[in-house]
């Protein structure tokens, strides 16, 4: 990877490395040159010749200053640079991601890429700007190492043996510094992963009141991972004092060692060798930066390189893996042809096909499956079967996702593919079905109507043109699932691959999509439909049912495996009727409403405030005064102890002259040496004892705000989750903490270093030379305009670049969801070219804030000139008057001012745009939070027991998904008693997730009141509510970790509840068939398990809580009949002392309820029992009913009049 990155940028580096060699030699000559103009100022009275000679002198320091200004183009070059390379890495972990195979996405989490395409590339920009040093140091050593032997002699071999000893050691830190940093970005990897399955799930989170559980796990993580950064950083911190320490070392070691053995330390020798070690520091310390970064960009190089090895998509060989059974044939996987031969037409052959995503051959997912399709005879294929039986795998099998254990799978034709889990990108409406391909407007709207998109549409804002958000945040489930497959459709592809399709909408929908679209649109197509719905397969030319991975005979009353139907109906209505679904999306939850804002942005300077709750977080007042206290004595001793040297060599001209210069030239050679020595020991101890308090300082800054935002993210209403992608979450979590973890640690301790430095500087120059006060106003005034006007517009910039960050990372998550879906597609150069777009927007605010950067030190390089100029001229015209040692000391630094101050600048203007992360962090500590989780009044706390018989009573309830959105639920008043089983149905939208919402409170209701066993739920804490109330969620989540964790995240059971709880959900043999039980491990979003078996975990753990109110929120809309029935066998055997809420898609599900409430745009239309209810003339669930069609209505009526004259029997017995 480092050869292609050179490969890539070698005229660059290159010319960097020139200009680097140049920049140095320009400091070499500066010295040699101070050298003979310090000679000047000792002189008593001077000749004019030697008056000439000094402004010459003068005019080449000046010129070189000039020249040096240019010369630092270079640092611009690096970061540009800098930039490249991340471009470079991140397009190539992009491409890496499309030709990942599925078995290894499920071993890597999400946050793992995002972390390196991150924080890991990120490495690689500072790392590119210093590399020049690497080889610019050891030469330049060499060279002053010579310059210093033509005049100390052999001394200088002290200079060149303890830089020799520093190399190595520098080089034995950076490798420690290195293992700390890759061990903390591992421990990063799964903070980030964590937090990913934390906002993604957080609906689950709240309603489980599991809000300690992972408040704890992060917490954990966190601990570990800031003691590895504190580890690391205090390291790297010690590095950079040892590069700047060794000089002081060096001069002590030189200096002392020259005089004792009677060397005269003149002016000249003195500050021609002080400005070599000082200019030697300079490159010393770009040195060690760069060894640092070197070190730290091996760590992302290492993890970068590890990713871009993983393996790809390809029949993998898995000889070693076939021990079971050596007469296995193994037959390499045709591959899939987009060119279909017209004599023999689009058709997929399985022949005896077994797969595993183990790769293992002893444990197949798929058991020697074959079938066949085709469009002339057998050309729509319904596959069956319960929870986890591989559907899902054969449809990725025919995609080639999964390769073969063994058989052939051979696929001619081109695929439409609309997966289970829809895939919805966060762009407009008819983009998201479009995909790539042109708007053929007759066609669109074919699509759209066989869909049964229109009405949807037509309540959208702006039509199909709406942005949806990412991942479709502004679509509710059943919306997403229809533009899934309206995407599919569209594509006029040879080859459907269905992924149940009918599971997330609602019987008159789901019957107008099969007729319209699936026996309409694609009646001449092959078609694969992975379908629980039952009801159709006497319309589908063959079934395949499916148990265990393996090919199995279906039920007498279905269609079995292979049998053929003579006909394919272009419509499967058995009336006249035509369907109406007109209603189906004029509520939707009102989710279509809901606004994705742009991500917010501060505007103007960061506040003082800011930088007062960043450094308060750290330690409070008293610590921060306490560590800036330790710099200030720091620079002081330091200016203390060049000033002894500077003095020294004044005493040692006036020794030889016999004349009195001040009282410390009354002190022996080995007096001074003793006094230099312990004013050295001072200043190193100091400055490392400031630097790790500093340093600790901030890092406990970055632990309190995460642990701040985090609290307010978790704690925040469902409605900042709608509404906020994940991606602009989880970035403050990654690369804004990220940046408080290390660079800005490191920049601002650089920033505090150089600012005391750079004061105690002009302290000096005024002191030496007092005419320069007024230059010194002067040229401040003009320093803090020109910042001033730089940071309005640079700070604003860095903000932009912030944000222009978060579509990135949000675009590589999306993609990793739906990468079968993109791969089916052959869509993969349309998602990069979508990439390029993203990075081109983040790369143009990040160019725009290196040139403005490179503008800003341009004009700084150009007022030290200035000053530099100003202060050399008048000090030669005035040395006689001046005191020679401030004098000679004070041009030594001002040499050093044209980096140093330059180089502070930028700092400062880079810790300025570094502390938007604080501030955007700071921001989410802010965020509002839902109520307390604790009841907080002891009067309202409720009874011991509650709710002991779960009776609930809505008075007049009013919903709104936020405080300023539309009202969701419209008065709604009912009363469910206790143990009662009360479905809830009504067309898609109609506001049944809503009433579920209202019940957990996850927003405040906007009117009236819910009351459980005598209590309002708005008087008592959310975890007493929460708790208190089971559900089993649309969406099963289940998160990274331990199935036993998963099921008991508070270790409140015994592992035989679990086991009991498991076996009653038929979950047992699954879970003891796995290496580990109950600690084998869960995958990133529960990938290794079926939808259907999350959905029963979801079961298993409202087992465990035994609570007497039980809510399904469609809990059986993606599994089986057979799965649908355990669910409901369970719910009746151990929920029979329970309320129970069922909102439900199927009718069949709750018209053997006690009750059913039937909403319709947020309005509460009917409630009481299904027989009564279906009774009416013109009732609201009778349309539903007879929209399931004739069969189904009877069956479902009928089962509604056995369950009233039961409950008549026992009223008659009763009496």
């Amino acid at each position: 990877m480092w050869l292609v990155i050179v490969k890539c940028l070698w005229w660059r580096m290159l010319l960097m490395q020139v200009l680097t060699f140049i920049l140095v030699s320009i400091l070499l000559a500066q010295s040699e040159v101070l050298g003979l103009l310090t000679n000047y100022f000792s002189i008593e009275s001077p000749t004019s010749d030697e008056t000439r000679d000094a402004y010459i002198y003068a005019s080449l320091l000046i010129f070189s200053s000039i020249l040096l200004m240019f010369i630092n183009y270079v640092f611009y070059i690096g970061r540009k640079m800098g930039g490249m390379v991340r471009i470079i890495l991140t397009s190539a972990i992009y491409c890496k991601v499309f030709r990942l195979s599925q078995t290894t996405i499920s071993r890597v989490t999400m946050g793992h890429v995002i972390n390196v395409a991150s924080n890991d590339v990120h490495r690689f920009d500072e790392c590119v700007s210093y590399f020049p040093f690497l080889l610019v140091f050891p030469i330049h050593l060499s060279v002053v190492v010579y310059l210093l032997f033509l005049k100390l002699e052999w001394s200088s071999m002290i200079t060149l043996g303890i830089n020799i000893i520093f190399i190595p050691l520098t080089l034995a830190l950076a490798t420690i510094y290195s293992k700390l940093r890759y061990k903390a970005a591992k421990v990063t990897d799964r903070r980030v992963k964590v937090m990913n399955e934390v906002i993604s799930g957080m609906r689950v989170i709240k309603m489980y009141g599991w809000e300690y559980a992972f408040s704890q796990l992060v917490s954990r993580i966190r601990r570990h991972e800031i003691w590895f950064i504190l580890a690391s950083m205090m390291i790297k911190e010690f590095n950079n004092l040892l590069s700047r320490s060794v000089i002081n070392i060096t001069m002590l070691f030189t200096f002392s060692v020259f005089t004792l053995f009677g060397g005269i330390l003149t002016p000249g020798i003195l500050f021609s060798t002080l400005a070599n070690i000082f200019f030697l520091r300079y490159s010393a310390i770009h040195f060690s930066v760069a060894m640092v970064q070197l070190f730290d960009a091996q760590v992302g190089y290492k993890r970068i390189k590890e990713f871009l090895l993983l393996p790809e998509l390809s029949v993998i060989s898995i000889a070693e893996n076939a021990k079971c059974d050596d007469n296995v044939t193994l037959v390499p996987l045709t591959a899939t042809n987009k060119n279909v031969d017209n004599d023999i037409g689009p058709r997929i052959t399985v022949d005896h096909l077994t797969a595993s995503w183990s790769m293992d051959i002893c444990k197949p997912t798929l058991l020697d499956i074959s079938f066949n399709v085709d469009e002339k005879d057998n050309a729509l294929l319904a596959v069956v079967g319960p929870v986890g039986s591989g559907k899902s795998t054969l449809l990725q099998c025919l995609l080639k996702e999964l390769p073969a254990l063994s058989g052939t799978v051979s696929v001619r034709g081109s695929i439409g593919y609309a997966s289970q889990e829809a895939c919805v990108f966060s762009t407009s409406l008819r983009e998201n079905i479009l995909f790539g391909l042109p708007y053929e407007d007759q066609w669109y709207r074919t699509v759209v109507h066989a869909c049964a998109l229109e009405n949807d549409i037509s309540l959208l804002e702006n039509g199909d043109l709406t942005l949806v958000g990412e991942r479709g945040v502004t679509l509710s489930g059943g919306q997403k699932a229809r533009v899934n497959l309206a995407r599919a459709v569209y594509r006029k592809a040879d080859i459907y691959l269905l992924d149940d399709p009918l599971s997330a909408v609602d019987s008159a929908v789901s019957r107008h999509i099969f007729e319209k679209c699936i026996c309409g649109l694609l009646a001449e197509k092959c078609v694969v439909l992975v379908t629980h719905q039952t009801q159709y397969l006497m319309h589908c030319h063959s079934v395949l049912r499916l148990a265990e991975g393996r090919s199995v005979e279906g039920d007498s009353n279905e269609a079995t495996t292979n049998q053929v139907v003579e006909t394919r109906a272009v419509t499967v209505t058995e009336s006249s009727e035509s369907l109406s679904y007109e209603d189906d999306a004029a509520n939707e939850d009102d989710t279509n409403l809901l606004h994705v804002p742009d991500e917010e942005r501060a505007h103007g300077t960061v506040s003082m405030k800011t930088y007062c709750q960043y450094f308060k977080a750290g330690g409070g007042y008293l610590f921060t005064a306490l560590a800036f206290g330790l710099y200030i004595i720091t620079e002081a001793v330091i200016v203390i102890t060049d000033w002894w040297i500077a003095d020294w060599s004044q005493c040692s001209v006036h020794d030889n002259l016999n004349s009195s210069y001040s009282s410390t030239c009354l002190l022996s050679n080995s007096e001074r040496v003793q006094i230099y020595s312990g004013l050295t020991a001072g200043l190193i101890a100091l400055s490392f004892i400031g630097k790790a308090f500093m340093c600790g300082l901030l890092i406990r800054s970055a632990q309190v705000l995460h642990n701040r935002m985090f609290s307010h993210v978790l704690r925040a209403p469902i409605y900042f989750f709608d509404t906020n992608p994940i991606g602009q979450i989880l970035n403050r979590f990654s690369k804004d903490i990220g940046f408080m973890d290390d660079t800005l640690v490191s920049k601002l301790s650089i920033f505090f270093t150089l600012t005391f430095q750079n004061v105690g500087l002009f302290l000096i120059s005024v002191v030496a030379n007092y005419y320069l006060i007024i230059l010194v106003v002067i040229i401040l005034v003009a320093f803090i305009g020109i910042r001033w006007y730089y940071l309005k517009t640079a700070r604003d910039i860095k903000r932009l670049e912030a944000i222009a960050r978060s579509p990135i990372y949000s675009h590589l998550s999306l993609t990793l969801q739906g990468l079968s879906t993109i791969r089916s597609y052959s869509m993969e150069s349309i998602m990069i070219e979508k990439l390029h777009q993203y990075q081109n927007q983040h790369t143009q605010s990040w160019y725009l804030f290196i040139v403005t950067a490179r503008w800003f030190s341009t004009r700084l390089d150009f007022l030290i000139a200035l000053f530099l100029a100003t202060f050399v001229l008048t000090s030669v015209g005035l040395s006689q008057v001046l005191d020679p040692a401030l004098l000679s000391l004070t041009l030594t630094y001002s040499l050093q001012l044209t980096d140093v101050f330059a180089f502070y600048m930028r700092t400062s203007t880079e810790v300025e745009s570094l502390m938007v992360s604080p501030e955007r962090v700071i921001a989410y500590g802010k965020l509002k939070v839902e109520a307390s989780l604790e009841t907080l009044s002891p009067k309202s706390h409720p009874p011991p027991n509650w709710p002991d018989k779960g009776n609930i009573v809505m008075n007049s309830v009013s919903y709104k998904h936020s405080v300023n959105g539309p009202q969701v639920l419209n008065d709604i008043s009912c009363t469910v008693i206790s143990r009662e089983k009360v479905g809830i149905v009504g067309r898609t939208g109609a506001g049944k997730t809503s009433l579920v919402s209202a019940l957990f409170r996850l927003e405040e209701p906007a009117g009236g009141s819910i009351v459980i066993d005598g209590v309002d739920i708005c008087t008592i804490g959310l975890h007493e509510l929460r708790r208190n109330i089971s559900i089993i969620p649309q969406d099963p989540v289940l998160f990274g970790g331990t199935i036993r964790y998963n099921l008991d995240p508070f270790d409140l059971y015994d592992e035989s509840d679990i086991w009991r709880a498991l076996e009653q959900v038929q979950l047992k043999s699954a879970i003891e068939g796995l290496d580990e039980g109950l600690l084998s491990i869960i995958r990133e979003g529960g990938s290794n398990f079926s939808v259907g078996q999350r959905q029963l975990f979801c079961l298993a753990r409202a087992l465990l809580r035994k609570n007497p109110i039980l809510v399904l929120d469609e809990a059986t809309a993606n599994v089986d009949i057979k799965t649908d029935s355990i669910i409901q066998e369970v719910i009746r055997e151990q929920f029979s002392e329970c309320t129970i809420l069922t909102v439900a898609h199927r009718l069949n599900t709750v018209m053997d309820y006690d009750k059913i409430m039937v909403l319709d745009k947020g309005v509460l239309v009917e409630y009481d029992e299904p027989y009564l209810l279906l009774s009416r003339p013109s009732s609201y669930l009778g349309q539903l009913v007879d929209q399931t069609g004739p069969i189904n209505a009877n069956k479902l009526r009928n089962i509604a009049f056995m369950i009233h004259e039961k409950k008549l029997g026992l009223v008659e017995n009763l009496t």
